[in-house]
């Protein structure tokens, strides 16, 4: 089973569930935030990486004529071509091939641009994260490239929000936690994080963190609740250190058999 853990916001307490939810369930765990992934703050061992590419259009303009071909067939303007000059924008670029194919002069090739990197940890248990290149316009390419090492059995730390990457890391899951904290502003977003998983087809629970804040959360979410994560500066002193939260083993293991019994 694939189980990805979302919040709807940063700061709820997505990788304290996941890394604990993998480590006291002898799970492989994926970390999908590329932009900034720390799930290998807590899972230390032998790293192996390698990077990846995507392909951009290299214009050859000795063989271009400026018919504009190229710029008309782009839905994402990444080809501006003037009188006697052609420009193009790679950040824009979604690599779809559709300027090269369409060129009637064959002056476009398509060649490999760095877009980040997939890292593997083998240590207790097993964590496969990407690092983004700094200045990349979107980690969309980079979160399914990390995907394709997923099994059939896996955590999958999500990013933040409800835009792209979270609904590409989501996607696809078995099931789907979201964690939330008891505030006013963890309440808004979750909800719409509801309506996203909603809408991709996917099973999910919450996860209440901090539990025992004053904000009654629990009463208000039109969903099975999972399990808690008291609020304890214990468990924040844990977390700030780096370590696994060992001590609180039944609660992670439980959440696991909740959601499998979901």
């Amino acid at each position: 089973m694939r189980i990805a853990v979302a919040s709807g916001k940063g700061g709820t307490g997505k990788t304290t569930l996941a890394v604990n939810l993998a480590y006291f369930n002898h799970i492989d765990l994926f970390d999908l935030d590329v932009e900034e992934p720390n799930c290998h703050i807590f899972v230390k061992g032998r790293r192996e990486e390698r990077t990846v590419y995507r392909k951009v259009p290299k214009v050859e303009e000795s063989k271009c004529d400026y018919c504009g071909v190229c710029k008309d067939v782009c839905e994402y303007n990444a080809i501006v071509v003037l009188k006697d000059k052609i420009y193009v924008f790679q950040e824009l670029c979604h690599s779809c091939g559709a300027c090269s194919y369409f060129c009637p002069r064959e002056a476009i090739e398509e060649v490999d641009k760095p877009i980040g990197k997939v890292v593997k940890v083998r240590s207790d248990i097993n964590l496969t994260y990407g690092i983004l290149e700094v200045g990349e316009a979107t980690p969309v390419p980079l979160i399914r490239e990390v995907k394709r090492e997923i099994g059939s059995k896996a955590i999958i730390d999500c990013p933040p929000g409800n835009s792209c990457p979270m609904v590409e890391s989501v996607r696809d899951s078995d099931f789907c936690i979201l964690v939330c904290e008891p505030t006013p502003f963890s309440y808004h977003d979750v909800k719409i994080a509801m309506d996203v998983v909603k809408s991709l087809d996917v099973k999910f629970g919450v996860v209440i963190n901090k539990y025992g804040l004053p904000f009654n959360i629990e009463d208000r979410l039109d969903a099975p609740i999972l399990g808690k994560i008291p609020f304890k500066k214990e468990i924040a002193e844990k977390y700030s250190r780096g370590e696994i939260l060992k001590g609180y083993e039944e609660t992670f293991r439980d959440i696991y058999e909740r959601v499998i019994s979901l």
